[in-house]
């Protein structure tokens, strides 16, 4: 509404000063001249185009805001780098990824990071769509057996934290030995 009103006080402003309205502005107010209506229409032209400019920042603005949410979560060049450069010398496990159920931004995340798995020859079960009791929050849970500190769950948890993605790591006594279950939780 403020960009409308910014747009037609400048209309308004540019018409007094063109001299559409000079005339009768000039009969109704005898102490103006054209020089003085010169400079109102100016202050009037530039203070309607400010107001306008202002508003449409401010839309222009929470309009990409509303698209980066609608975009998700994407992983940017150097973190895709980064993330194969790592998981290149980490010891390979079978993982089994997983997403939301019905959360279509979790599980095109989880496809984003299967591709990188799968580019290092990782063995990767899924996309799965699951529904978690409880849930895994926001960001990514890594589900492992292993209580050790410097385990390959323990490790992808560390790399993926490296690289600006939110993960934690779960100890899940009842998994494999040599399964890593890797959920994909809503956005953080």
């Amino acid at each position: 509404m403020r960009f409308w009103l910014g747009l037609i006080l400048s209309l308004f402003g540019g018409l007094v000063g063109i001299g559409l309205f000079r005339e009768w502005t000039i009969s109704k107010f005898a102490a103006l001249d054209n020089t003085i209506l010169d400079i109102v229409s100016l202050i009037i032209l530039l203070l309607g185009l400010i107001i306008s400019a202002f508003d449409h920042f401010k839309q222009s603005r929470d309009f990409e805001k509303l698209q980066n949410e609608q975009k998700g979560r994407v992983l940017e060049p150097i973190q895709r780098k980064n993330l194969l450069k790592s998981l290149k010398n980490t010891s390979k496990i079978r993982i089994e990824l997983m997403s939301i159920q019905g959360d279509r931004e979790s599980f095109r995340f989880a496809n984003t990071i299967k591709d990188v798995l799968t580019e290092l020859n990782w063995e990767v079960d899924g996309v799965w769509e699951e529904i978690i009791i409880g849930g895994v929050g926001p960001g990514i849970a890594v589900r492992e057996s292993s209580m050790e500190s410097n385990s390959i769950g323990k490790t992808i948890t560390q790399i993926f934290k490296d690289n600006n993605i939110d993960t934690r790591i779960i100890t899940k006594s009842d998994l494999k030995p040599n399964l890593i279950q890797v959920i994909v939780g809503s956005r953080p």
